[in-house]
């Protein structure tokens, strides 16, 4: 039983590797165990930082109904995923340009007539996104809080996958869920951590140290680090005041520490830790 279940594992691996994006654009999520952890802050402040490198960045909404990407911007766009979920527009046709190397695909909050998420849909929504990747270097995907099984699906079709956590024991559990989640789907998409709202640099290794002591002893799994990004009350005042953080407070700690995670994603893809092509 054990050998088949391994070989039926290996077989899942083998198949995620062939459905990986093909083209030039990497294609990235981030994702989170619980909510609150800050997950589209980072994700958002990320894409920015990323096309400010000189990179062309997409980030797509994919938080199922409780979308707030536009909200943090202020802006109120006229089509929304669900025009796509809906058969009622191309995914291309989403495409907010909000600077020249910057696009945004808004999500959508609170329909009633939001359809459930089948494999089938998520297969088709990532075949779309595939074909998006010609046109980008980095396609970031803001995913839902949770491990329900539309995220696993999800993340088992990237290039990597993010894990944005705090440094509570139920932060570090739930991550180790995804991870957990991810490997029992055969999943073949690395895991990268990112310690959030952080009070020192101690206690973000201490968190990111238990998750990646788990994974491995339990999962054999390894969970890479990308750092942290300490505590910062300016961020509260950047969201309360729907400003983006990184292009209002340039030069802050946390923009240099968000900076510095853009870059730790673009020199992971550079030294072939994962590769543009399938992993």
């Amino acid at each position: 039983m054990i050998g088949q279940t391994e070989r039926l594992l290996e077989l899942n691996r083998l198949k995620a590797q062939e459905k990986k994006p093909e083209g030039r654009g990497r294609i990235i999520s981030f994702s989170s165990g619980k909510g609150g952890t800050g997950k589209t802050f980072i994700s958002l402040n990320t894409a920015y930082a990323l096309s400010r490198m000189g990179n062309k960045v997409l980030l797509i909404d994919l938080d199922s109904n409780l979308s707030n990407i536009n909200i943090m911007l202020n802006m109120r766009p006229q089509k929304t995923i669900l025009d796509f979920l809906l058969q009622k527009s191309a995914l291309r046709d989403l495409i907010t340009h909000y600077e020249p190397s910057l696009h945004f695909i808004f999500g959508e909050s609170g329909k009633a007539d939001y359809p459930l998420q089948s494999d089938h849909l998520l297969d088709y929504l990532a075949e779309e996104i595939k074909e998006l990747c010609r046109d980008y270097d980095y396609i970031i995907l803001d995913i839902g809080a949770g491990a329900g099984d539309e995220i696993i699906h999800i993340l088992g079709q990237v290039h990597a996958n993010i894990i944005v956590l705090n440094a509570e024991p139920t932060a570090i559990m739930d991550a180790y869920v995804i991870v957990k989640l991810m490997h029992m789907s055969g999943s073949a998409t690395p895991n990268f951590a990112v310690i959030n709202k952080c009070f020192s640099e101690e206690e973000a290794t201490t968190a990111y140290t238990n998750l990646s002591k788990a994974a491995e002893h339990f999962l054999k799994e390894e969970v890479f680090s990308l750092g942290f990004i300490g505590h910062d009350q300016m961020v509260t005042k950047a969201i309360m005041a729907q400003e983006l953080y990184i292009r209002k407070n340039p030069r802050s700690k946390t923009s240099l520490q968000i900076i510095k995670l853009a870059q730790g994603i673009v020199q992971k893809f550079r030294q072939g830790q994962v590769k543009a092509s399938g992993i």
